[in-house]
């Protein structure tokens, strides 16, 4: 048999899978000839003896130096045996001699990626792509590497493609979907995360991914049970218990969190996990007594921390978990949170990081004022509603406004804030990103509306983006980073002794606590049937979050309820029916048989709580954290809300504005008064028409007000034309 004839044998032979057939029909050329010793290489390949293979395609190169199919067979093969190093040296060759090869440019591309070399595996790909236009894995991949390079929008393109061309691809729904969330696209997110586990229900990342998406737009439970079906498949990387701990936490169940937080652990060192299961504390208290042994054990925990520092490149990735539960606790939060900014600045000292401009004398006299206004929360929900008239200090000809957000998903709040102001800037959801483009903005006063809710912009509040930082009563409570310069509040809502309560300097501001518009209130009312209400009887509405529920509230309640025995306690559900459980079983041990007279209503529409809110005899205000956005609106519908101001500001908001309208007949002394406060209202019709009717004829004043806002742009503007 001529050489041509055992070639071409041995190739059908490996056409028909008869590999060790076509091994021994090649054995006596292969040394010598680069087709066969290339032929022996195929059939080894195929049958599963790598090691044999690279000895062949080895020959074959040595053989032929000048075809590229050598090095390149020979690198894809070593490449399956994971020796990473000869098979980049190998696929080099072959692409020196055939650059279009695309297996060649797909594989060493795969090689750079693996070895963080982003831009050389973006050439790769992209030759890949010349070739075959519709190679998916490089359309992802590509995607991939734009992502790490931080250019979202030259990777989506190619993901979208991937996904058109294989819409079941898994990899590339879950690498469009990361891009999604990032953007602050959530809702979109979670519809791609979900199509890829369709296609691939044990796709780790996928369900990753899906649990923090859900945790993000607040379906903590949802989020869970993604969660823990995914470590019950047996599929769960360490990162699926740490963020089953996250939504666990949300749900309340704080010994459900340390569990899946140690079993994170238990897998792998991680010093953020192990902060997260420091800061753990209950959402909704089962007792006062159990609130106060859980402060105490966490200020023991931070201790510990600060004593034994742990390491963290970039706090937001690796805890990203406020300690906002420390807030609804009626205690002076000021020592814990220097505790806090302590432990963190020690386990990350870049935290600190300064803006260059903040060290230079950057501005020109009669160069108008740069002020930044911050928050995620710019947005359709009660901060938004709350700071949105603060930041149009923009009618003012010497200073220029900046609103910073997290999401560029479309909201009427923040499209209305846009036309306010002169710039806005949709900030990336890492940590060092966010500091640059806020660096950039080469600002004079940075205002932080809100810092605790978010851990975005609490950890923001570490470094000096600006020469003056203050942040606002968004979240009305003690803060410390070490590069806030005040804290700016009402003084008709601060106690006599608030600089106590703050370990920066206190700014008191006149007029309404903030500026806010008359809400819409919906005309005609539901009924309250409609509502899932009973006809008859006084209505009590307790319409604050279920976090707000402090235990001391029980007493309240059931003090009301018993002077009361027509009257119904309502509280909304929300959206985590875990916390109206939790709040249930309490309340069941607390209320006694008038436990059978409170109910809980489902989620509903805001318009639909405004309805509920104008249909009820009483507003119920919390304490120790009493409303906000409540407030106004149980004054615009014409609701008396019943408040006994707590000890702090956090307590106090309801109070300064009837203070600000000189009304003060529903504001309660003591426990007792509180009640007989709430039960006259509920059944004396005369006592609360009158009360109303006052109410009624004063009420516009406090709404639109702008003093509080001017007072805010004197204190800025004064800040930086004085140069403190």
């Amino acid at each position: 048999m001529s050489l041509e004839q055992t070639l071409s044998a041995a190739q059908a032979l490996i056409g028909e899978s008869r590999y060790a057939e076509a091994l021994e029909m090649l054995a006596g050329e292969a040394s010598e000839n680069a087709e066969a010793a290339m032929l022996s290489g195929v059939a080894a390949n195929r049958s599963g003896d790598l090691a044999a293979a690279v000895v062949h395609f080895e020959i074959a190169e040595q053989l032929a130096p000048e075809l590229a199919a050598a090095p390149l067979n020979l690198g894809l093969t070593l490449r399956a045996l994971n020796k990473t190093g000869p098979a980049s040296l190998a696929l080099t060759r072959a692409l020196r001699l055939d650059p279009r090869a695309a297996a060649g440019n797909f594989a060493l591309g795969n090689i750079r990626m693996e070895q963080a070399h982003f831009e050389g595996a973006i050439a790769h790909f992209e030759a890949v792509l010349q070739e075959a236009p519709d190679h998916v894995g490089a359309l992802n991949n590509l995607g991939i590497c734009w992502t790490k390079q931080k250019h979202p929008a030259k990777a989506v393109p190619h993901l979208e493609k991937a996904i058109s061309l294989d819409p079941n691809n898994s990899g590339a729904l879950t690498n469009l979907g990361a891009i999604k969330a990032e953007q602050g696209f959530t809702d979109d997110a979670i519809g791609l995360y979900e199509r890829a586990l369709q296609a691939q229900p044990d796709q780790a990342e996928a369900a990753n991914n899906l649990g923090v998406a859900l945790l993000d737009k607040g379906r903590a439970g949802e989020a869970a049970a993604v969660l823990s079906q995914l470590i019950d498949a047996g599929a769960a990387v360490t990162e699926t218990y740490a963020n089953l701990g996250n939504a666990l936490n949300k749900l309340g169940d704080t010994v459900g969190a340390a569990d899946a937080y140690e079993a994170a652990l238990s897998r792998r060192s991680d010093d953020g996990v192990r902060i997260k299961k420091a800061l753990l504390l209950p959402v909704v208290a089962a007792s006062l007594a159990a609130l106060k042994s859980a402060r105490g054990e966490l200020e023991a925990r931070l201790e510990e921390l600060i004593d034994s520092p742990p390491k963290l490149q970039d706090p937001f990735a690796e805890v990203g978990i406020p300690t906002f539960n420390l807030s609804y606790q009626n205690e002076n939060n000021r020592s814990l949170m220097v505790k806090l900014k302590d432990m963190y600045l020690g386990a990350c000292p870049s935290l600190a990081y300064e803006a260059t401009h903040c060290g230079q004398a950057d501005r020109r006299d009669g160069e108008r004022v740069r002020i930044g206004f911050i928050s995620r929360y710019l947005q359709s929900n009660s901060v938004g509603r709350c700071f949105q008239g603060i930041i149009r200090l923009s009618g003012r000809d010497d200073v220029s406004i900046t609103a910073f957000t997290f999401t560029e998903e479309a909201d009427p709040l923040w499209e209305a804030i846009a036309q306010d102001v002169d710039k806005t800037v949709v900030l990336p959801t890492h940590l060092d990103g966010a500091r640059q483009l806020i660096a950039e903005e080469h600002l004079d006063v940075l205002v932080y509306t809100d810092i605790g809710m978010d851990p975005l912009t609490y950890f923001l509040a570490f470094a000096r983006l600006s020469p003056y930082q203050c942040v606002l009563g968004g979240h009305p409570d003690a803060v410390e980073t070490g590069n806030i310069d005040a804290y700016v509040s009402c003084d008709l809502q601060e106690p006599e002794d608030a600089e106590a309560h703050y370990s920066v300097p206190l700014v008191r501001l006149p007029g309404a606590p903030t500026y806010y518009e008359w809400p819409d209130l919906p005309d005609p009312l539901k009924p309250r049937e409609a509502l899932g209400l009973p006809a008859d009887g006084a209505i009590y509405f307790c319409g604050q979050t279920l976090i707000k529920i402090h235990p001391d509230m029980d007493a309240l309640f059931r003090g009301i309820l018993e002077k009361d025995p027509t009257g119904t306690l309502v509280l909304p559900e929300g959206y985590t029916p875990e916390l109206a459980k939790l709040l249930k079983s309490r309340l069941e041990q607390n209320l006694g048989d008038a436990v059978s007279r409170v109910r809980f209503l489902p989620a509903m529409s805001h318009m639909d709580y405004m309805n509920v809110t104008a249909l009820a005899n009483v507003s119920l205000d919390t304490r120790p954290f009493g409303g906000g956005n409540t407030s106004w609106q149980a004054i615009a519908a014409g609701t008396p809300m019943v408040t006994w101001p707590g000890e702090y500001l956090r307590g106090r908001y309801t109070q300064a504005l009837y203070r600000l309208l000189g009304i003060t007949d529903a504001i309660a002394g003591s426990q007792e008064e509180y009640i007989d406060l709430a039960v006259r209202f509920g059944t004396d019709e005369a006592f609360a028409t009158r009360f109303n009717r006052c109410i009624a004829e004063t009420a516009q004043s406090i709404f639109s007000d702008r003093k509080h806002v001017d007072a805010l742009y004197e204190h800025l503007v004064g800040q930086i034309r004085s140069g403190t």
